[in-house]
């Protein structure tokens, strides 16, 4: 097959025209060249890639070909730049970290660093626990917050290179209205903050599961929990107690929610909660009596004695 005439003087001008490069690239004072390179001619076309110094960048590669005996830059704004950086404890002021050698000298300004330091910061519903005004880096801020207001995170915020962190501040503490199957409570609002307490009551059958029947509002939620139970059972006769009795006279049968209250005798005191709940047919644990220190029995029959002599000698 025989090629035109022109594809045949394409062929020649480009063999005639290209030329090796007779020696390796060339070495910059800021970029070191990468792979080996002897001393010997390289043909058109070889690419060689660099890498900068350190304390030097570059964005993206930096790439050199050999193009008609000469190795020439692919993209000659890839350059080698100096960089700064801050020590220890000290942030950068200005808007670049780098400089670059121009034929008319350095670009920028050298770059300005100054110590990481943090004003007090103010906080809305809260108040400072720490006294400095000023903080260094890593330096912590201790804060409080006013009643009905708690941390976001935590009660204390560290000095960075970014500010404070976390950020303090305060936040409303509410609970959302509570949701009670089989139960009614009050009052009802929309939101409700932090110690607002309600008061619910159970259906008929049902009973509150936890003692008594109110729940307060706290960063944790409602506490407690206000939930209504199934009555599975009545209750018999409250237990009875050692040295102690009750304060009402005892019925033969409780419905369940009720509840009844203990009372020592004398010279004994109480231990535990004086009240006991009937639930799903069982009382709640009743309390104990306990003998008072003989200690104090001891100082009552001394003043009693002393009392009778004075009585006697008049």
């Amino acid at each position: 097959m025989r090629l035109p005439a022109k594809i045949i003087w394409l062929i020649l001008w480009t063999v005639c025209t290209a030329e090796d490069c007779q020696g390796p690239p060339p070495r910059g004072d800021t970029e070191i060249l990468s792979g080996s390179w002897p001393d010997q001619p390289y043909s058109e076309g070889t690419q060689a890639i660099y890498k900068c110094h350190p304390g030097y960048r570059t964005l993206g590669i930096i790439i050199k070909a050999c193009r008609n005996g000469e190795w020439v830059a692919r993209n000659p704004a890839r350059i080698c730049q100096i960089c700064y950086f801050c020590v220890f404890r000290y942030r950068m002021l200005s808007d670049n970290n780098f400089r670059e050698c121009k034929a008319e000298g350095w670009t920028n300004d050298i770059p300005i660093c100054e110590e990481i330091s943090c004003t007090s910061p103010e906080i809305r519903n809260g108040y400072s626990v720490s006294l400095k005004k000023i903080y260094k880096e890593n330096e912590i801020f201790q804060y409080k917050c006013n009643q009905g207001f708690e941390n976001s995170e935590r009660g204390n915020a560290t000095c960075t290179s970014s500010g404070w962190s976390p950020s303090p501040s305060c936040e409303e503490v509410t609970c959302n209205p509570p949701y009670i199957p089989n139960g009614v409570y009050s009052p009802q609002r929309i939101k409700h903050r932090t110690e607002d307490e309600i008061r619910y009551e159970c259906k008929s059958g049902f009973y509150p599961a936890t003692r008594g029947n109110t729940a307060k509002c706290t960063s944790s939620g409602w506490i407690p929990p206000p939930r209504c139970s199934y009555s599975t059972g009545k209750c018999g006769p409250p237990p009875p107690i050692d040295n102690g009795d009750l304060t009402s006279f005892p019925l033969p049968v409780y419905p369940t929610g009720s509840s009844v209250e203990y009372q020592c005798q004398s010279l004994y005191q109480l231990e535990g909660s004086k009240t006991v709940i009937c639930r799903n047919g069982k009382w709640s644990n009743p309390p104990k009596c306990l003998r008072k220190y003989f200690s104090n029995l001891m100082g009552l029959w001394k003043i009693s004695t002393y009392s009778r002599i004075l009585f006697c000698v008049k």
